[in-house]
């Protein structure tokens, strides 16, 4: 062999390798989105013995864990407060410090902030970069109408899934997603069964699976439902992202549909 026919074979044999290396490296994995949790401060900021949820929520807690459960992105929004305008700037401001990894939400109360939502929120979706709206409860006529003209969804924790139906049904343009599968924690299980019937007739309304202890219906809405219903989430930090990711993991769904659920549908809804 003389010396040509060396070169040529070696630069065959890398080639080779490197085909090979990329056949065994397959596609890359579809990016995993946690599309509820909570984070900064609340109305008991630095009250020893208040709860949890009332304190402090640390970020830098949920970057942790995102990392130990493969977690690429995670939407934050404010734990509880009487009011969300202060909240809502310390939300985007934790997304400005980490932009690869937190997408903010803007949370409001309709009661305490009456009047001054759909200002407020123009101000966080167009200067603060806040991609959605976090509520409990019903959401007001002035919320609807400012999250439709900023064509952005509401992520609603519902008193009960009955009550929010006719809001979500009267507003076709606005993409509504339905947390806990409908009921926090499965303590009324037949709101899960409410919500994956309405999920299936409503084209605006999708559900997000955090905090469903009953996983026997997580299961029904994975059967029931297209792939393009369900959106992952953990209602983090409390709960536990690991857990609530692996729960989404036994449904085994195919990969197409997998993917969907763990961030295809929310990264869709928020064009992202």
């Amino acid at each position: 062999m003389d010396r040509r026919d060396f070169v040529k074979l070696g630069m065959s044999s890398t080639l080779a390798l490197s085909a090979g290396e990329v056949r065994a490296a397959g596609p890359a994995r579809p990016l995993i989105v946690d599309a509820h949790c909570h984070a900064g401060k609340g109305l008991n900021y630095g009250k020893a013995g208040a709860d949890a949820w009332t304190t402090f929520n640390d970020p830098e807690w949920t970057l942790r864990r995102m990392e130990e459960a493969g977690i690429d992105r995670t939407v934050i929004f404010p734990i509880n407060n009487t009011s969300y305008q202060e909240a809502n700037v310390e939300i985007a401001g934790y997304v400005r410090r980490w932009p690869a990894k937190f997408i903010g939400f803007a949370k409001h109360d309709t009661k305490t902030e009456a009047g001054k939502i759909a200002g407020l929120l123009r101000h966080e979706v167009r200067e603060l970069g806040l991609k959605g709206l976090k509520l409990h409860g019903q959401p007001s006529p002035e919320m609807v109408e400012a999250v439709s003209e900023l064509k952005i969804p509401i992520l609603v924790h519902p008193d009960t899934v009955e009550k929010l139906l006719p809001i979500v049904s009267s507003n076709p343009q606005v993409s509504f997603i339905l947390a806990h599968l409908g009921n926090f924690a499965s303590h009324e299980w037949r709101e899960h069964v409410r919500a994956i019937d309405a999920a299936r007739d409503l084209p605006n309304l999708y559900l997000d699976t955090s905090s469903v202890v009953f996983v026997q219906y997580l299961e029904q809405a994975a059967r029931d439902l297209p792939a393009t219903k369900l959106i992952f989430g953990s209602d983090g930090p409390l709960l536990d992202a690991r857990v609530e990711l692996y729960k989404i993991r036994l449904l085994k769904l195919s990969a197409e549909s997998e993917a969907l659920v763990l961030g295809g549908n929310i990264r869709r809804l928020l064009s992202l």
